[in-house]
C-alpha cells in the first residue's frame, strides 16, 4: 500500500521502517512519557500488590486508549473489559515473576490481536538494535521513543536472565525464534516456460545480524526471477506470512520485478490512486493517546468530527470514544526518498508477465501491506482468502513495577463504507474455495492454495 492515498501512505511509511511480526512488531513512533521515571532498574520478585497494580495500570490505559474492543466484540462476541475481576484473580494466582509475565500475555491474547503483546526480551533487543538505524532516526522524531527503550535496557537484561533460566530459547535472537530453522524461500517451475512459483514464509529481516541472511535470500529471489523473467505467469505465495518488514518485499520482490519503470511507476500509481481509495483513520480519545501523539497528529474536535463523511456510519459507542486524526506532516517526500534507494541500487529482471499473489487469513502485518499495495496498484492479482487486518497509532506503555513494555494500537482504519480494516483485512480479487482452518498448515494448506491458483491460471488461458 505504499503509494495509494495520502491518508493511507503514512501507515505504509511506518511499516517500511519498523518490523512487523505476529506477536510483536509493526509499530508507529509511540511516545511514552507518563510513567518512565518509576519503572524499576532491577527485577525483584513482585508482590501480589505490585502485580495487581501493574495489571490495573495496563487495564486502565487500554480501557480508554486501545482501539479494537468493539471490533473484537463483533468478531468473537467477547467483552474483554467485562472480565477485569476474573483477570485480577488470575494475576493473584501467579506464583512468581515468570508466571506473571506469561499470564499478562495470556490475558492480552484473549483479544485475538497480533499487534497487542508484552514485549519479550528478544523483541526488546531487536528493537534496541533497530532504533540505532540513522535512517529511522531521521525519518520521524524518535527521541522519546529511543530514550524509553534505552532506559529499559538493564531492566530487560534482568527479564532475559530470569526467563532464560527456565528456557534458554528466550535468549535466542528474535530472528532465530521466528524462523525456527525453516527455509524461508521456496521456488518452483510449475510448468516449463509458463508458470513459476515463489513462496516467502516471512518478511523478517535479520537487522540485528547486519542483514546477512536477508542479503542471501534477496540474491536467491533475484536469481530465480532472472531465470523466469520471460514466463507469462508468476505466482507469489505469502499465505501464512505474518510479516516482518515491508522493506523486504519492496527491495527483494517489487523493485526487481518492476525494473526500469522503477520509482516513476510508483509515483504514477500513487498519484492516480490518490483519491480512489480513501481510508479514514480514527483514534481513541484517551488522554494517553492524545498526549503521546499530539506532536504528530491533529485530532478532530467534536464539531469537525460530526461533519466528516464517516460520522453517520459509526455506532453510538464509536462516536463517543473515537475521533478522526490527520498527520501534521505530509511525509510522502521522505517516503519517496527512502524507497528510491531500492531502485537505484537494485538489479532488474523486467518481468512482463502476469503476477498472482496468494493470500489467506494467516497473512498479516507487512505481508498484508504487500497485499494492499498489489490491490491498489494492480501490481498483482490477489487470490485466496482475505488477510488479517490491523490498525494504526501504535503505542507503548511501561508498567510501573515490573518495567515491562506493552504494545497496543490506539487507532483503527475504516473504509468509505464504514467497515473495519481490522475485521476485513485485504480481500482477494478472486476468492478460492479453501477453508479458513489452519489444519495441516502451512505445508498442506499452501499446497492446496498453490494448486488451485494453477487451476485458475489454466482456466483463464482457456477463456482466451
Amino acid at each position: 500500500m505504499i503509494l495509494l492515498s495520502r491518508k493511507l501512505s503514512i501507515s505504509t511509511i511506518t511499516l517500511i521502517f519498523l518490523l512487523i511480526v505476529i506477536f510483536s512488531t509493526g509499530f508507529f513512533t509511540g511516545i511514552y512519557t507518563s510513567n518512565t521515571l518509576f519503572a524499576p532498574k532491577e527485577i525483584k520478585e513482585l508482590t501480589e500488590k505490585e502485580k495487581i497494580e501493574d495489571f490495573e495500570y495496563m487495564y486502565n490505559i487500554l480501557k480508554d486508549n486501545y482501539a479494537h474492543f468493539y471490533e473484537v466484540k463483533k468478531m468473537y462476541g467477547y467483552d474483554w473489559l467485562a472480565h477485569k475481576e476474573e483477570f485480577i484473580e488470575e494475576i493473584k494466582n501467579t506464583r512468581n515473576n515468570i508466571e506473571f509475565y506469561n499470564k499478562l500475555n495470556e490475558i492480552l491474547g484473549k483479544l485475538h490481536d497480533g499487534h497487542l503483546y508484552v514485549a519479550s526480551p528478544s523483541y526488546f533487543n531487536y528493537i534496541l538494535k533497530l532504533i540505532e538505524d540513522e535512517t529511522m532516526k531521521n525519518f520521524v522524531d524518535f527521541e522519546a521513543f529511543i530514550k524509553i527503550f534505552k532506559d529499559s535496557k538493564k531492566n530487560y537484561e534482568k527479564w532475559s536472565e530470569l526467563l532464560g533460566s527456565v528456557n534458554p530459547k528466550y535468549n535466542e535472537s528474535l530472528f532465530v525464534q521466528m524462523r525456527r530453522g525453516q527455509k524461508n524461500i521456496k521456488t518452483e517451475i510449475l510448468e516449463e516456460d509458463k508458470i513459476a512459483y515463489l513462496r516467502v514464509n516471512s518478511f523478517l529481516i535479520d537487522k540485528d545480524q547486519n542483514s546477512k541472511n536477508y542479503r542471501e535470500e534477496k540474491k536467491e529471489i533475484y536469481n530465480f526471477l532472472k531465470t523466469i523473467k520471460d514466463y507469462p505467469y508468476l505466482i507469489i505465495d505469502i499465505s501464512g506470512n505474518v510479516g516482518g518488514s515491508s522493506e523486504y518485499w519492496i527491495d527483494a520482490i517489487v523493485a526487481p520485478l518492476i525494473g526500469e519503470r522503477g520509482l516513476e511507476y510508483l509515483k504514477l500509481e500513487y498519484l492516480e490512486n490518490e483519491d480512489k481509495n480513501t481510508y479514514f483513520y480514527l483514534s481513541r480519545k484517551g488522554n494517553y493517546t492524545q498526549k503521546n501523539f499530539r506532536e504528530y497528529v491533529i485530532f478532530y474536535d467534536e464539531d469537525k468530527f460530526r461533519e466528516s463523511p464517516i460520522y453517520d456510519k459509526l455506532s453510538e459507542e464509536m462516536k463517543k470514544d473515537f475521533t478522526i486524526y490527520e498527520f501534521k506532516k505530509n511525509l510522502f517526500k521522505q517516503e519517496e526518498k527512502y524507497i528510491e534507494k531500492f531502485f537505484k541500487s537494485n538489479e532488474y529482471v523486467n518481468f512482463k508477465g502476469k503476477i498472482f499473489l496468494i493470500i489467506d487469513r494467516a497473512t498479516f502485518s507487512a505481508a498484508t501491506e504487500f497485499a494492499k499495495f498489489c490491490k491498489e496498484t494492480g501490481f498483482a492479482t490477489l487470490v485466496g482468502r482475505s488477510t488479517l487486518g490491523d490498525g494504526s497509532l501504535t503505542s507503548y506503555m511501561r508498567l510501573p513495577n515490573s518495567g515491562l513494555i506493552i504494545r497496543f494500537e490506539a487507532g483503527t482504519i475504516l473504509n468509505q463504507e464504514g467497515s473495519s480494516f481490522f475485521i476485513e483485512g485485504v480481500k482477494p480479487d478472486i476468492e478460492l474455495d479453501v477453508p479458513d482452518t489452519n489444519a495441516g498448515y502451512p505445508e498442506v494448506r499452501a499446497e492446496i492454495l498453490k494448486q488451485k491458483t494453477v487451476e485458475l491460471i489454466k482456466s483463464l488461458g482457456k477463456e482466451k
